[in-house]
Protein backbone atom coordinates (compact mmCIF):
# COMPACT_ATOMS: atom_id res chain seq x y z
CA UNK A 1 0.00 0.00 0.00
CA UNK A 2 1.35 3.25 -0.52
CA UNK A 3 1.98 5.87 1.95
CA UNK A 4 -0.24 8.44 1.60
CA UNK A 5 -3.52 6.07 1.21
CA UNK A 6 -2.10 4.63 4.37
CA UNK A 7 -1.92 7.78 6.10
CA UNK A 8 -5.46 8.35 4.92
CA UNK A 9 -6.66 4.70 6.71
CA UNK A 10 -4.77 5.61 9.61
CA UNK A 11 -6.47 9.38 9.99
CA UNK A 12 -10.34 7.95 9.21
CA UNK A 13 -9.79 5.28 12.12
CA UNK A 14 -8.69 7.73 14.69
CA UNK A 15 -11.47 10.17 13.87
CA UNK A 16 -13.67 7.04 14.27
CA UNK A 17 -12.49 6.67 17.53
CA UNK A 18 -12.61 9.87 18.99
CA UNK A 19 -16.67 10.41 17.47
CA UNK A 20 -17.98 7.05 19.22
CA UNK A 21 -15.88 8.08 22.20
CA UNK A 22 -17.43 11.62 22.21
CA UNK A 23 -20.07 10.21 22.04
CA UNK A 24 -20.26 7.22 24.66
CA UNK A 25 -19.34 10.26 26.89
CA UNK A 26 -21.60 12.93 26.42
CA UNK A 27 -24.30 12.93 29.30
CA UNK A 28 -27.85 11.63 28.88
CA UNK A 29 -30.58 14.85 28.69
CA UNK A 30 -32.56 14.91 32.12
CA UNK A 31 -35.76 15.33 30.43
CA UNK A 32 -36.53 14.15 27.71
CA UNK A 33 -38.95 17.07 25.56
CA UNK A 34 -42.63 15.49 24.36
CA UNK A 35 -43.03 14.42 20.91
CA UNK A 36 -45.81 16.30 19.00
CA UNK A 37 -48.20 14.15 16.89
CA UNK A 38 -48.71 16.07 13.91
CA UNK A 39 -52.40 14.94 13.24
CA UNK A 40 -53.50 15.67 17.00
CA UNK A 41 -56.63 17.55 17.59
CA UNK A 42 -55.66 18.15 21.35
CA UNK A 43 -52.11 19.40 21.61
CA UNK A 44 -49.86 22.46 22.52
CA UNK A 45 -47.50 23.70 20.17
CA UNK A 46 -46.01 27.02 22.07
CA UNK A 47 -44.41 26.97 24.40
CA UNK A 48 -42.35 23.99 23.39
CA UNK A 49 -40.48 21.77 26.01
CA UNK A 50 -37.59 23.38 27.81
CA UNK A 51 -38.32 26.68 27.23
CA UNK A 52 -37.95 30.03 29.43
CA UNK A 53 -41.00 31.67 29.88
CA UNK A 54 -42.01 35.15 31.34
CA UNK A 55 -44.77 37.32 32.21
CA UNK A 56 -47.98 37.26 29.82
CA UNK A 57 -47.36 34.87 27.44
CA UNK A 58 -49.90 33.36 24.53
CA UNK A 59 -50.62 29.95 24.30
CA UNK A 60 -50.45 28.46 21.46
CA UNK A 61 -52.69 24.60 20.20
CA UNK A 62 -55.06 23.13 18.93
CA UNK A 63 -58.56 22.13 20.95
CA UNK A 64 -60.83 20.77 18.31
CA UNK A 65 -61.94 17.09 19.46
CA UNK A 66 -65.72 15.95 18.02
CA UNK A 67 -68.30 16.93 20.58
CA UNK A 68 -65.73 19.26 22.51
CA UNK A 69 -67.61 20.65 25.49
CA UNK A 70 -64.76 22.65 26.42
CA UNK A 71 -61.10 23.03 27.43
CA UNK A 72 -58.57 25.02 29.59
CA UNK A 73 -55.15 25.09 30.30
CA UNK A 74 -53.40 24.47 33.77
CA UNK A 75 -49.77 24.10 35.17
CA UNK A 76 -47.92 22.96 38.57
CA UNK A 77 -44.32 22.48 39.39
CA UNK A 78 -42.91 19.44 37.68
CA UNK A 79 -42.08 16.95 40.40
CA UNK A 80 -38.27 15.72 39.56
CA UNK A 81 -38.50 13.34 42.39
CA UNK A 82 -39.48 9.74 41.26
CA UNK A 83 -42.74 8.66 42.45
CA UNK A 84 -43.19 5.76 44.78
CA UNK A 85 -44.02 2.86 43.32
CA UNK A 86 -46.49 0.07 44.64
CA UNK A 87 -46.04 -3.32 45.51
CA UNK A 88 -46.88 -4.58 41.68
CA UNK A 89 -44.56 -2.17 40.62
CA UNK A 90 -46.75 -0.14 39.13
CA UNK A 91 -46.32 4.01 39.91
CA UNK A 92 -48.65 5.71 42.17
CA UNK A 93 -50.71 8.68 40.84
CA UNK A 94 -49.74 12.06 41.39
CA UNK A 95 -52.68 13.63 42.90
CA UNK A 96 -50.91 16.91 43.03
CA UNK A 97 -53.12 20.07 42.30
CA UNK A 98 -53.20 21.87 39.54
CA UNK A 99 -53.93 25.41 38.98
CA UNK A 100 -55.65 27.27 36.49
CA UNK A 101 -53.85 28.77 33.55
CA UNK A 102 -56.75 30.11 31.29
CA UNK A 103 -60.05 29.74 31.74
CA UNK A 104 -62.45 27.68 29.95
CA UNK A 105 -63.51 28.33 26.52
CA UNK A 106 -66.02 26.10 24.44
CA UNK A 107 -64.93 27.71 20.92
CA UNK A 108 -62.89 25.09 18.91
CA UNK A 109 -59.40 26.54 18.32
CA UNK A 110 -56.87 25.16 15.21
CA UNK A 111 -53.32 26.10 15.71
CA UNK A 112 -54.32 29.85 17.19
CA UNK A 113 -54.47 30.80 20.72
CA UNK A 114 -55.59 28.45 23.51
CA UNK A 115 -55.55 31.16 25.81
CA UNK A 116 -52.99 33.98 27.99
CA UNK A 117 -50.87 32.74 30.77
CA UNK A 118 -49.82 34.78 33.58
CA UNK A 119 -46.90 33.41 34.84
CA UNK A 120 -45.76 35.83 37.70
CA UNK A 121 -48.66 34.02 39.73
CA UNK A 122 -46.09 31.34 40.15
CA UNK A 123 -42.75 31.61 42.15
CA UNK A 124 -39.42 30.71 39.40
CA UNK A 125 -39.17 27.20 38.78
CA UNK A 126 -39.67 24.31 36.75
CA UNK A 127 -43.47 23.65 35.76
CA UNK A 128 -45.62 21.20 33.09
CA UNK A 129 -48.70 22.07 31.52
CA UNK A 130 -51.57 20.33 30.80
CA UNK A 131 -54.04 20.87 28.50
CA UNK A 132 -57.64 19.33 29.08
CA UNK A 133 -60.59 18.79 26.38
CA UNK A 134 -63.66 17.51 28.06
CA UNK A 135 -65.98 15.57 25.76
CA UNK A 136 -69.34 15.25 25.96
CA UNK A 137 -70.70 12.02 26.53
CA UNK A 138 -67.31 11.10 26.52
CA UNK A 139 -63.34 10.75 28.39
CA UNK A 140 -61.50 13.89 28.30
CA UNK A 141 -58.63 14.01 26.35
CA UNK A 142 -55.35 15.66 27.77
CA UNK A 143 -51.76 16.79 26.88
CA UNK A 144 -48.78 17.76 28.78
CA UNK A 145 -45.89 19.60 28.07
CA UNK A 146 -42.87 19.88 30.37
CA UNK A 147 -40.71 20.89 31.38
CA UNK A 148 -40.98 24.88 31.44
CA UNK A 149 -38.86 26.92 33.16
CA UNK A 150 -40.77 30.43 34.50
CA UNK A 151 -37.97 32.98 34.87
CA UNK A 152 -39.04 36.26 35.68
CA UNK A 153 -36.52 36.87 38.08
CA UNK A 154 -32.84 35.81 36.49
CA UNK A 155 -29.88 36.03 38.11
CA UNK A 156 -28.11 39.30 37.97
CA UNK A 157 -24.57 38.09 38.05
CA UNK A 158 -24.80 35.00 35.07
CA UNK A 159 -21.19 34.55 34.26
CA UNK A 160 -20.53 34.40 29.87
CA UNK A 161 -18.67 30.93 29.00
CA UNK A 162 -15.51 31.52 27.03
CA UNK A 163 -16.51 31.88 23.39
CA UNK A 164 -19.72 33.29 23.97
CA UNK A 165 -18.99 36.57 23.38
CA UNK A 166 -19.25 36.34 19.53
CA UNK A 167 -22.17 33.93 19.60
CA UNK A 168 -25.62 35.49 17.74
CA UNK A 169 -29.01 35.13 19.55
CA UNK A 170 -31.43 33.04 17.84
CA UNK A 171 -33.98 34.32 19.19
CA UNK A 172 -35.49 37.60 20.27
CA UNK A 173 -34.55 38.71 23.94
CA UNK A 174 -37.63 37.98 26.11
CA UNK A 175 -39.77 41.46 27.55
CA UNK A 176 -39.81 41.29 31.18
CA UNK A 177 -42.24 43.25 33.50
CA UNK A 178 -41.39 45.17 36.15
CA UNK A 179 -42.80 42.90 39.03
CA UNK A 180 -42.82 43.59 42.63
CA UNK A 181 -40.27 42.20 44.94
CA UNK A 182 -41.88 38.66 45.98
CA UNK A 183 -44.28 37.11 43.50
CA UNK A 184 -47.77 36.23 44.82
CA UNK A 185 -47.84 32.71 46.21
CA UNK A 186 -49.78 29.65 45.08
CA UNK A 187 -53.57 29.94 46.00
CA UNK A 188 -54.33 26.43 47.92
CA UNK A 189 -57.83 27.46 49.08
CA UNK A 190 -60.26 24.96 47.34
CA UNK A 191 -62.83 25.89 45.10
CA UNK A 192 -64.37 24.36 42.16
CA UNK A 193 -64.72 25.93 38.44
CA UNK A 194 -68.19 25.09 36.89
CA UNK A 195 -67.48 23.49 33.51
CA UNK A 196 -70.85 23.97 32.11
CA UNK A 197 -73.92 25.60 34.15
CA UNK A 198 -74.46 23.47 36.84
CA UNK A 199 -77.39 22.88 39.62
CA UNK A 200 -76.17 23.61 43.36
CA UNK A 201 -78.39 21.67 45.38
CA UNK A 202 -79.55 20.84 48.88
CA UNK A 203 -78.48 17.08 48.96
CA UNK A 204 -75.78 14.98 46.90
CA UNK A 205 -78.10 13.58 44.19
CA UNK A 206 -80.26 15.35 41.57
CA UNK A 207 -83.23 14.15 44.06
CA UNK A 208 -82.54 17.16 45.94
CA UNK A 209 -84.47 20.52 45.17
CA UNK A 210 -82.20 22.84 43.59
CA UNK A 211 -80.96 25.95 45.72
CA UNK A 212 -79.09 28.02 43.16
CA UNK A 213 -76.61 27.38 40.20
CA UNK A 214 -72.55 28.28 38.91
CA UNK A 215 -72.55 29.20 35.26
CA UNK A 216 -69.51 28.42 33.35
CA UNK A 217 -66.40 29.18 34.44
CA UNK A 218 -67.72 30.60 37.89
CA UNK A 219 -65.94 29.78 40.83
CA UNK A 220 -66.96 28.62 44.67
CA UNK A 221 -64.96 27.65 47.57
CA UNK A 222 -65.20 24.16 48.78
CA UNK A 223 -66.26 23.99 52.49
CA UNK A 224 -66.43 20.11 52.36
CA UNK A 225 -67.60 16.74 50.65
CA UNK A 226 -70.51 14.64 51.21
CA UNK A 227 -70.03 12.31 53.71
CA UNK A 228 -71.79 9.81 51.39
CA UNK A 229 -69.22 8.75 49.46
CA UNK A 230 -70.94 10.17 46.41
CA UNK A 231 -68.04 12.61 45.60
CA UNK A 232 -70.56 15.61 45.89
CA UNK A 233 -68.65 18.90 46.75
CA UNK A 234 -70.52 21.34 49.41
CA UNK A 235 -69.88 25.00 48.35
CA UNK A 236 -70.90 28.11 49.18
CA UNK A 237 -72.26 30.60 46.27
CA UNK A 238 -71.56 34.26 46.19
CA UNK A 239 -75.20 35.38 48.07
CA UNK A 240 -74.64 32.81 51.27
CA UNK A 241 -76.64 30.00 49.99
CA UNK A 242 -74.90 26.54 50.77
CA UNK A 243 -75.51 23.47 48.64
CA UNK A 244 -73.99 20.71 46.87
CA UNK A 245 -72.36 20.25 43.51
CA UNK A 246 -71.71 17.04 40.87
CA UNK A 247 -67.72 16.68 40.72
CA UNK A 248 -68.82 15.45 37.04
CA UNK A 249 -69.75 18.82 35.95
CA UNK A 250 -67.12 21.30 37.66
CA UNK A 251 -63.05 20.83 38.04
CA UNK A 252 -61.83 21.10 41.40
CA UNK A 253 -58.84 23.18 42.32
CA UNK A 254 -56.29 23.83 44.93
CA UNK A 255 -55.79 22.02 48.39
CA UNK A 256 -58.34 18.95 48.66
CA UNK A 257 -56.93 16.98 51.60
CA UNK A 258 -58.02 18.38 54.16
CA UNK A 259 -61.73 18.86 53.25
CA UNK A 260 -64.44 18.08 55.81
CA UNK A 261 -67.04 15.39 55.54
CA UNK A 262 -70.43 17.14 54.82
CA UNK A 263 -73.58 14.67 55.77
CA UNK A 264 -76.58 15.59 53.39
CA UNK A 265 -79.99 16.03 54.74
CA UNK A 266 -82.16 12.67 54.15
CA UNK A 267 -83.17 11.98 50.23
CA UNK A 268 -86.65 13.46 49.54
CA UNK A 269 -89.99 10.82 49.27
CA UNK A 270 -91.32 11.67 45.99
CA UNK A 271 -94.95 12.17 46.34
CA UNK A 272 -96.83 9.30 45.94
CA UNK A 273 -98.45 8.66 42.47
CA UNK A 274 -102.40 8.33 42.83
CA UNK A 275 -103.87 5.18 41.65
CA UNK A 276 -106.08 5.56 39.17
CA UNK A 277 -109.87 4.41 39.80
CA UNK A 278 -111.32 0.91 38.74
CA UNK A 279 -113.65 2.31 35.91
CA UNK A 280 -115.34 1.19 32.90
CA UNK A 281 -115.56 3.55 29.38
CA UNK A 282 -117.29 2.30 26.71
CA UNK A 283 -116.11 4.07 23.08
CA UNK A 284 -117.26 3.84 20.10
CA UNK A 285 -114.13 4.04 17.89
CA UNK A 286 -115.55 2.71 14.28
CA UNK A 287 -118.39 3.02 12.67
CA UNK A 288 -119.32 2.72 8.70
CA UNK A 289 -122.56 2.43 6.29
CA UNK A 290 -122.72 -0.26 3.47
CA UNK A 291 -123.48 0.69 0.85
CA UNK A 292 -122.61 3.93 0.79
CA UNK A 293 -124.03 5.99 0.15
CA UNK A 294 -127.47 4.29 0.65
CA UNK A 295 -130.71 4.30 -2.12
CA UNK A 296 -133.96 4.72 -1.49
CA UNK A 297 -136.02 1.44 -0.57
CA UNK A 298 -132.63 -0.40 -0.33
CA UNK A 299 -131.47 -2.44 2.94
CA UNK A 300 -128.44 -0.84 3.92
CA UNK A 301 -125.72 -1.65 6.89
CA UNK A 302 -124.78 0.32 9.80
CA UNK A 303 -121.29 -0.81 11.63
CA UNK A 304 -120.40 -0.27 14.57
CA UNK A 305 -117.17 -0.58 16.38
CA UNK A 306 -117.78 -0.39 19.99
CA UNK A 307 -114.52 -0.93 22.82
CA UNK A 308 -114.20 -0.77 26.76
CA UNK A 309 -111.10 1.36 26.90
CA UNK A 310 -111.25 1.37 30.65
CA UNK A 311 -109.68 -0.75 33.46
CA UNK A 312 -113.11 -2.68 34.66
CA UNK A 313 -115.11 -5.16 32.28
CA UNK A 314 -118.47 -3.69 31.51
CA UNK A 315 -120.24 -6.04 33.59
CA UNK A 316 -124.10 -5.68 31.88
CA UNK A 317 -124.96 -6.23 28.39
CA UNK A 318 -124.55 -3.08 26.44
CA UNK A 319 -127.10 -1.84 23.85
CA UNK A 320 -126.35 -0.13 20.60
CA UNK A 321 -129.16 2.49 18.95
CA UNK A 322 -128.74 3.49 15.16
CA UNK A 323 -131.32 6.30 14.01
CA UNK A 324 -131.54 7.70 10.57
CA UNK A 325 -133.33 11.16 10.33
CA UNK A 326 -134.53 13.64 7.66
CA UNK A 327 -132.46 16.53 8.20
CA UNK A 328 -134.74 19.04 6.83
CA UNK A 329 -137.97 17.94 8.97
CA UNK A 330 -136.07 16.24 11.85
CA UNK A 331 -138.13 13.14 11.27
CA UNK A 332 -137.26 9.66 12.02
CA UNK A 333 -137.38 7.70 8.90
CA UNK A 334 -135.82 4.17 10.00
CA UNK A 335 -133.63 3.04 13.37
CA UNK A 336 -132.54 -0.40 14.68
CA UNK A 337 -130.27 -1.72 17.54
CA UNK A 338 -128.24 -4.83 18.19
CA UNK A 339 -126.63 -5.83 22.04
CA UNK A 340 -122.94 -6.06 23.02
CA UNK A 341 -121.86 -8.83 25.27
CA UNK A 342 -119.55 -7.67 28.49
CA UNK A 343 -116.22 -6.26 27.38
CA UNK A 344 -113.31 -6.61 29.17
CA UNK A 345 -110.91 -3.79 29.62
CA UNK A 346 -108.94 -3.26 25.71
CA UNK A 347 -111.99 -5.64 24.33
CA UNK A 348 -114.01 -4.51 20.91
CA UNK A 349 -117.17 -6.03 19.83
CA UNK A 350 -118.62 -5.20 16.10
CA UNK A 351 -122.46 -5.34 15.46
CA UNK A 352 -123.88 -4.80 12.19
CA UNK A 353 -127.41 -2.84 12.31
CA UNK A 354 -129.65 -3.27 9.12
CA UNK A 355 -131.54 0.04 8.11
CA UNK A 356 -134.11 0.25 5.14
CA UNK A 357 -135.06 4.22 4.36
CA UNK A 358 -138.18 4.75 1.56
CA UNK A 359 -139.06 8.33 1.70
CA UNK A 360 -137.19 11.24 1.03
CA UNK A 361 -134.88 10.45 -1.78
CA UNK A 362 -132.42 12.95 -3.07
CA UNK A 363 -132.65 15.16 0.35
CA UNK A 364 -130.07 14.90 3.21
CA UNK A 365 -130.62 12.22 5.62
CA UNK A 366 -128.34 11.57 9.35
CA UNK A 367 -127.45 8.34 10.82
CA UNK A 368 -127.04 8.69 14.59
CA UNK A 369 -125.26 6.09 16.56
CA UNK A 370 -125.63 5.56 19.73
CA UNK A 371 -123.71 3.27 22.44
CA UNK A 372 -125.82 2.56 26.02
CA UNK A 373 -128.27 5.34 25.79
CA UNK A 374 -130.16 4.50 29.09
CA UNK A 375 -126.88 4.98 31.07
CA UNK A 376 -126.90 1.57 32.02
CA UNK A 377 -122.74 1.40 32.67
CA UNK A 378 -121.16 4.09 34.92
CA UNK A 379 -118.09 5.94 32.78
CA UNK A 380 -116.23 8.65 33.45
CA UNK A 381 -116.51 10.02 29.71
CA UNK A 382 -120.15 9.76 28.13
CA UNK A 383 -118.86 11.98 25.12
CA UNK A 384 -117.38 9.60 22.91
CA UNK A 385 -120.65 6.98 22.86
CA UNK A 386 -121.83 9.19 19.81
CA UNK A 387 -121.17 9.15 16.27
CA UNK A 388 -122.85 11.02 13.41
CA UNK A 389 -122.65 10.74 9.45
CA UNK A 390 -124.75 12.81 7.05
CA UNK A 391 -125.53 11.80 3.71
CA UNK A 392 -127.90 11.94 0.59
CA UNK A 393 -130.29 9.44 -0.13
CA UNK A 394 -130.22 7.73 -3.52
CA UNK A 395 -133.63 7.75 -5.64
CA UNK A 396 -133.16 4.04 -6.66
CA UNK A 397 -136.69 2.63 -7.79
CA UNK A 398 -138.58 5.42 -5.56
CA UNK A 399 -140.64 7.82 -7.18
Amino acid sequence: MKRPALIAVLLLALLTVLAVNAQDTQPAPLIEPLEIPEDSNAVITFPPPVYAVSGQLPIIGTADVPNMANYFVEFRELLLEPVDADDDGVADPDDRPWFPATLPNSTPVVDDTLGEWNTATAPDGLYELRLTVNVRGGTPEFFRVSPIRIENNPPEDIVQRPGDATAQPTTPPIVRPTLAATPTPFDTTPRVAALVDANVRSGDSTAYERVGALLTGETAPILGISSTGSGWYYVELEDGRRGFISPSIVRAEGNLSNLGRIAPPATPTPPATPTPPTVTNLAINGFEVNPNPPVCASTFNVLVNVTNSGSQTSNAPIVVTVIDRHVRTGETTASGQATVPELAPGQNFLVSIPLTVSVYFEEDHQIVAIIDATDQVPEPNEGDNRREFTYVLQRGTCG
